[in-house]
Parts: C-alpha cells; structure tokens; sequence
C-alpha cells in the first residue's frame, strides 16, 4: 500500500513539474508567434536532417521549419542565416509550427575560436561520410551512413521509396542496438584500464557525442537515455526493467520538449520499443522483435501514411540478420578507412552483406 502511495506521488510530482514546462514552451510560442506574418532572420545551425521531397527540401534551425529548394543541398549541422516571412501553422488547436518558405538563404561561419561538442561531432560526421562515399557506391554508401549513423540524406529517391514500401525504413535510424554497440564497446574496451564507474561514465560521454552525430532525432535520444539508465543500474546494483526504462526515458523527453508527443519520430520508437518488451518474448525467436515491432506501430503507420505492408515482417526478418555485421564493418571501415590500401578492401568487404540487403530491399519494394 505504501509503495502505491509513493508511486501515486512520484506522477502527481511529475505531472505538476510537466504542466509547468509546458507553460514555459507555450510562452516561447507565444513570444514567437508575434513575429508570424513579419520579415524575420534566423541564423543558427540545421538541427534536423533535411528531408527531400518533390524539388524542394526542408529542415528545422531551432523551432523553425525551413523549406527551401532542391539546391544546393544542405546538412546537419551547416550554420546559415536565413531571411524570410515568418509563417504560422496550427497543429491540433495547440501546437503551432513556424516555417520560413523559400527564404534567402546564406551560408556562414561559426566562431572558429571555440568549437563545441556537438560541432566537433558534426564534423566528424562529415568524414565518416565521406569516407564511405570514397569507397561504395550508392545505393550502399548512403545506407551504410544510414545504418551506423542514422543519415537518411543521399538515399537515392528510388530506393528510398523501396525502404518505405517494404517498411524497412528503420534501419536508417540510429536505434537501441547501435547504443548498445557504442557502450558495450567503450566499456569493454576500458573496463581492464579504469574502475567499471569510471569506464561507464566514459561510456556515457561516448553516447552523448554518438547521439549528436546522430542527428539528435527522437529515437536515438530515447535509446541513449534507455541505455545510459540500464548501465547506471549496473553501477548501483539494481537490476533494470525495459518497460521501466522506456516510461522513464519517454518521461524525460517530454519534460525537455513536451510537444515530442506530436513527433512522429517519437511515436514510433516508442510504440516499437513497448511491442518489442510487451510482446517479444510470446513470440517465437527468430522474428520475435521484428514482429512485435511491427504490430505495435502498424496502425500509426497507416494512419499518418496510409501504408500496411503485410510483407513487411518477412522484409524484416530477411534482412535484419545483417545489420550487426554491417554496423561493424562500418565502424571499421570508419576507423582504419584513411589508410588507403586497407579502406579500399574494407570497403569491398562491407561491400557485400549491402549489397545483398540492397538486393533484397529492391526487388520486394518492386514486387509487393
């Protein structure tokens, strides 16, 4: 009974600091939407990946949605001025969304005298980037960029469509497992050198900067903070529960940006992650995760795209075996790419396991 009480308690807390955050960002939004219908400059870095659709693109600098045309292509992370009318969109009576629409658009520099945290990850980014543009073609660079990093820009629009069609398009997401890589492996690497705490708290550093690189987009914020808080129950000896740990995470998410509950992106992390602890182990192994997943996040799908694909669990279970052996090949090639000869056969190597999902991808998305 006490612990019901103490629970109880523990939401009506965390309701009360929500509704309070919420009220600060409605009072960010009402001091933006003064500026609606005005000629406004926005400068600051690209805080999405910009999405291209039809002869345009768009992206987000901040709390505002900039669509622009086709080209030049930007990126995560490029620092621009933009000049443009303020236009105001309401979502739900609630939420407003501020776009610029085809303003004038300039490229700057940042300070160069500091370089933060998170521009050093872009930068690095950008490298790794490149790095597989030198030694695989498309479509297999950009889903290599896609598969490690989370980079769905450069996806060629056929094969994207295929993703989308086969539902596949996932896999271009930083996700839970490539958390679980970047903190296994740092705490692995370090645990014989520094007292576990201190090897975890490397760790968590780690995922941090693995996130901004990233892009920052909600499913990868809600897998680092999952991973970063199951580790931390290593360190306190207190075994974590996966339904716990996503209540938590998605908890925090909406205390830092409440209106996360409108993003897409959000929703279907969240939804994939509750089917795989809710479901997963009913079902038998070999598709477990890929078929909970799926039924968790197949209404939200066809309500926001109209799309149910019914082969999307065998897509899934023809490919997914693949990715733990892409994502390191990758991480290799990233590492060790520089030194010429041995990129160039890293590169093949990686080379085959993507061609073959690529194969895979392609000829369901042209046949289903």
């Amino acid at each position: 009974m006490k612990s019901a009480f103490t629970k109880l308690n523990l939401v009506l807390i965390y309701l009360f600091i929500l509704s309070i955050r919420l009220l600060f960002v409605l009072q960010a939004e009402t001091n933006l939407r003064e500026y609606a219908g005005n000629e406004v400059k926005v400068v600051g870095r690209i805080t999405s990946e910009p999405v291209a659709k039809g002869q345009s693109q768009n992206f987000n600098i901040g709390r505002v949605k900039v669509i622009t045309s086709l080209y030049p292509s930007w990126h995560y992370g490029d620092y621009l001025e933009t000049v443009g009318t303020l236009e105001r969109r309401v979502i739900g009576g609630l939420y407003s969304q501020f776009s610029l629409i085809y303003p004038s658009i300039v490229p700057m520099e940042p300070d160069s005298s500091f370089i933060s945290p998170a521009a050093l990850a872009i930068r690095l980014r950008t490298e790794v980037e490149k790095l597989y543009d030198r030694f695989l073609p498309e479509p297999e660079s950009s889903l290599l960029a896609g598969i490690v990093l989370g980079v769905k820009r450069g996806l060629p629009q056929e094969f994207y469509q295929n993703l989308q069609t086969t539902g596949t398009l996932h896999i271009v997401v930083a996700s839970g497992y490539n958390i679980s890589v970047v903190l296994g492996l740092i705490v692995g690497l370090l645990a014989g050198l520094l007292r576990r705490q201190w090897a975890i708290l490397v760790g968590f550093i780690a995922v941090v900067f693995y996130t901004a690189m990233a892009g920052g987009e909600p499913a990868i914020i809600r897998a680092a903070i999952m991973g970063s808080l199951a580790y931390l129950g290593q360190v306190l000896g207190r075994k974590s529960e996966s339904l716990r740990l996503l209540v938590v995470a998605g908890g925090i998410m909406l205390l830092v940006n409440p209106f996360y509950l409108l993003d897409i992106g959000f929703q279907l992390s969240f939804l994939a992650t509750l089917g795989i602890v809710l479901l997963a182990d009913k079902l038998p192994k070999l598709i477990a995760e890929t078929t909970a997943a799926q039924i968790f996040v197949w209404p939200l799908l066809y309500l926001h795209f109209g799309q149910m694909n019914p082969f999307a669990i065998l897509v899934n279970v023809l490919i997914v075996w693949l990715v733990p052996y892409i994502m390191g090949l990758g991480a290799i090639l990233a590492f060790f790419g520089w030194i010429v000869p041995l990129g160039a056969v890293l590169g093949w190597i990686t080379y085959l396991p993507l061609h073959l999902m690529v194969s895979i991808i392609n000829w369901f998305g042209a046949h289903v």
